[in-house]
């Protein structure tokens, strides 16, 4: 059996990062036993410029795109795909735009309790299916609670030194020139980007394998 680690840089508040997770995940069961594989979850801050309470989606959003009919056609087409792989977007002028600092706060901690993906899977449907400000301590702490975290990790989640250690982490990624997500690191070794097929993903697992052998 073949031992397989792949680093996936995110952030939860990217639907391709969600998306590519989801494929991810077919290519895994499709490779079946005969491979092992370790996931861990790197930080990465789509909009860091975003202040501690968030921002309305369709503001914020509205003028990268240059228009809310452009939001809304990237919003539809994302709905599209998304129902093709399971997820359910859902968008509405309620919608907040978070600073996603604590979240990776509380993917930190989650790690000492092997709760990294579920976490993260949280992450995803609080923000994409339920609409939920995952900025805000008191949702993440409602998330962490659910998902089995404990209390100690919760409250340790949101200290200063667990901000410096998210912010030196993603520092790190950026000096590695990673500058968009979902980017996967099979490994140590391969760099892919973008949320590729289960079909592409298992192929790059094979060939780092094989290539190691």
């Amino acid at each position: 059996m073949a031992d397989v680690t792949i680093d996936i840089i995110a952030d939860p508040v990217c639907p391709w990062c969600y998306l590519g997770y989801r494929r991810l995940q077919g290519a895994v069961e499709h490779l079946g036993d005969s491979y092992r594989f370790k996931l861990n979850w790197l930080p990465f801050e789509l909009h860091p410029d975003i202040p501690a309470t968030g921002v309305l989606r369709d503001d914020y959003l509205g003028r990268k795109f240059g228009s809310q009919e452009k939001l809304n056609e990237v919003s539809h087409a994302l709905q599209t795909i998304g129902a093709a792989e399971g997820i359910e977007f859902n968008f509405s002028p309620e919608d907040v735009v978070p600073n996603t600092l604590k979240a990776h706060q509380l993917m930190l901690q989650a790690v000492k309790q092997d709760l990294a993906t579920p976490m993260m899977l949280a992450l995803f449907d609080a923000y994409f299916t339920k609409g939920e400000n995952i900025g805000l301590e008191t949702v993440l702490t409602k998330i962490a609670k659910n998902v089995g975290l404990e209390d100690e990790l919760i409250n340790d989640a949101f200290t200063r030194s667990g901000a410096q250690i998210v912010q030196e982490k993603i520092d790190k990624i950026r000096r590695l020139n990673i500058q968009s997500v979902p980017s996967y690191i099979i490994n140590e070794q391969f760099l892919l980007q973008g949320a590729r097929s289960p079909e592409e993903f298992a192929q790059a697992i094979i060939e780092v394998i094989d290539g190691r052998d």
